[in-house]
């Protein structure tokens, strides 16, 4: 099946980067396994033009950043940004006890850089990175990881210069962030099938949201399909279940709903409540684990890992089956929000031209998640609505152009805009089977 790619455009176009987005997804979601309206689901509303729109000039989502010399840009002052905090209401849990501990690192007074330049962020950068190097370097087997730290907080200071953190922000910030890295360095946290996020003593949620912050050009960034979140809300308030199936670009594409979704006029609480279904890599990676602690998590393993390497595979299937039943529980519980990707793990780059595209749905998925709804119907009376979502958020932290079980993979700290589009909901129709490849063609 081809599937259009998605380019990030700086020349003068009709058609908006929302549109490329959306009819890729359109494709790729009207192979899936519901008959009758399935062409509808994503299709005609948007192909048709009712929500592509036509744009004269350059587009405002991926406007090129101007690039600063590094003379203005160490003399500049910085203005204070207004960043959230406060704690939450879950347990403390293994996780929130081992906080204590991570806060020995010696990172809590500071790094006695003075805060006035963006020279100093960098300065701070390296000096923290010193200490936590110090903490662990007894540990052979942490050299790759606080490697791949290093580049990425290197990274991250230069995007928190681009986003006018002010010095003393970024100071509290590595402060927090060195302390629950480096603890999940030392003694990584072992995830249950349903984790919930940990907001008390230390709250994971919040600081995750806030780390990430800077990365998001929210004045380019966009949410559509407004709407379609007000019934989401809706349905949740009463008690309904609601899965949303997205495509997935990005580690941090929780925390980039959240804070899109923050500023909602009523659907501001909500993304705190959603349930993501995670992936080995979120939960095992020691880089990705201090930000999955503060997420609400379905711990699975992808299709695309199942078998790698051999000898799991029938733990991995087990496990998977387990989760499977304690999905099917909260769906008969009710007022369930839930997150799945259907493809089964991040959009990738093509090879050729480093254009992304956005990965196909497994209709063996989405065909799974449907029969749960149904039993959980016929089971306790609970409504499942299914709402297809399209993310567009690969700048921000970009995946590896290649796909690999193993955890340690690179990352980098981009700035750029992040998009979310939430569709019609999918009519309750019977499913009559899977597409062929013909139809798919088509």
């Amino acid at each position: 099946m081809h599937v259009p790619s998605l380019t990030r455009t700086t020349r003068t176009t009709r058609t908006t980067t929302q549109a490329l987005l959306l009819a890729a997804l359109a494709v790729v979601v009207c192979s899936c396994a519901y008959a009758g309206r399935s062409g509808a689901w994503l299709g005609a509303g948007l192909l048709t033009g009712s929500s592509a729109g036509t744009r004269t000039g350059r587009s405002t989502m991926w406007q090129p950043r101007q690039a600063q010399s590094s003379s203005s840009t160490v003399n500049k002052q910085y203005r204070s940004r207004s960043w959230k905090g406060g704690a939450g209401d879950a347990s403390l849990g293994r996780a929130g006890a081992g906080m204590r501990g991570a806060l020995r690192f010696g990172m809590g007074s500071g790094s006695g850089v003075g805060c006035q330049s963006a020279a100093e962020i960098t300065e701070i950068t390296r000096k923290t990175m010193e200490v936590l190097k110090s903490k662990t370097k007894e540990n052979e087997n942490m050299g790759k990881m606080v490697q791949i730290l290093e580049g990425f907080m290197n990274e991250y200071a230069e995007t928190n210069i681009q986003a006018e953190t002010t010095p003393e922000k970024f100071q509290q910030m590595m402060t927090q962030s060195m302390a629950v890295m480096g603890q999940a360095l030392l003694s990584p946290h072992k995830f249950d099938i349903l984790h919930r996020a940990i907001r008390q003593p230390f709250d994971y949620y919040r600081w995750g949201v806030d780390f990430f912050r800077p990365l998001l050009e929210k004045h380019n960034s966009k949410i559509y399909g407004k709407q379609n979140l007000d019934k989401i809300v809706d349905y949740i308030k009463s008690g309904e279940n609601v899965i949303l199936l997205s495509n997935h670009q990005t580690e941090v594409d929780p925390q980039a709903i959240e804070i899109l979704l923050e500023d909602s006029d009523n659907a501001g609480d909500l993304a705190s409540q959603l349930i993501f279904v995670a992936g080995h890599k979120v939960t095992t990676d020691p880089l990705a684990i201090p930000f999955s602690l503060g997420q609400n998590l379905l711990c699975i393993h992808s299709k695309k890992y199942i078998e790698n390497p051999p000898e799991k595979k029938a733990e991995k299937q087990a496990h998977n089956t387990k989760t499977m039943k304690k999905m099917q529980s909260l769906l008969e519980d009710g007022g369930t929000f839930l997150w799945v990707a259907p493809s089964g793990g991040r959009d990738r780059p093509e090879p050729a031209t480093k254009e992304f595209v956005v990965a196909p749905f497994d209709e063996r998925s989405v065909q799974m998640f449907k029969l749960m709804a149904t039993k959980a119907k016929s089971m306790s009376g609970k409504k499942t609505h299914f709402f297809p979502m399209a993310m567009l958020t690969h700048e921000l932290v970009p995946p590896p152009d290649g796909v690999k079980a193993a955890v340690g993979e690179k990352r980098s700290a981009k700035r750029g805009a992040a998009n979310i589009w939430f569709g019609d909901e999918v009519a309750d129709e019977k499913i009559e089977g899977m597409t062929s490849k013909e139809q798919n063609k088509k």
